[in-house]
């Protein structure tokens, strides 16, 4: 119960943080307009387009793909077996 007490306290505080540096006005003029926070430079929009729709496919693709692709490029190795001493 203590626990669960910490993690609301902790998620509030955090709430209260990105609420009062608008978090999501920022995000939202980062990914449609370019704007990055605290600043005064804007990424051209076929720049943020590119990074968006990269970002998407990669998160798709890990999702879907990669069960079938992890054994091509993670092999597994044979476990030996560890013999147990008795005493």
């Amino acid at each position: 119960m203590k626990k669960f007490i910490v993690f609301i306290c902790l998620a509030g505080s955090l709430l209260i943080l990105l609420d009062t540096i608008n978090f999501g006005h920022s995000l939202i003029l980062l990914l449609f307009a370019g704007v990055i926070p605290g600043t005064n430079k804007v990424i051209s929009p076929i720049d943020m387009m590119a990074a968006t729709a990269t970002a998407i496919t990669v998160i798709v693709l890990r999702i879907t793909a990669w069960p079938s692709i992890k054994p091509i490029i993670l092999p597994q190795t044979p476990h030996k077996k560890s013999l147990r001493h008795t005493a």
